[in-house]
């Protein structure tokens, strides 16, 4: 009796990590499927929240009502979306990396 050789198996691919941030949508809809450039919009994104905070929080030194509570909020808005989206990013990153090193391709194409 004999025992088949085995065959060479393809191998198999990483699980992509947040995959619903690659699949095809809607209209409107946010779709960044490379990971560094993800990483800079939402680094950009970041940034734009801490300028918003020291333009309101410029304004609350002038004497506006209320104006600390409106930084705050939108600092707290633009920082963690910002910094959630970056870690996705580079979750999304290393996934990327290790994709290519076993497939021998960009997930892409």
């Amino acid at each position: 009796m004999s025992t088949p050789a085995p065959r060479p198996t393809e191998p198999t691919p990483p699980k992509e990590p947040f995959a619903y941030v690659s699949q095809e949508r809607g209209l409107l809809t946010l779709k960044i499927r490379e990971p560094i450039l993800m990483g800079l919009f939402f680094l950009a994104f970041t940034v734009v929240g801490v300028i918003f905070f020291f333009m309101v929080k410029k304004g609350a030194d002038q004497g506006a009502e209320g104006a600390m509570g409106v930084a705050f909020l939108i600092l707290a808005v633009f920082g963690g979306l910002g910094v959630i989206g970056m870690a996705i990013a580079a979750a999304r990153w290393r996934w990327k990396r290790e994709y290519v090193r076993i497939m021998g391709r960009s997930p892409w194409t």
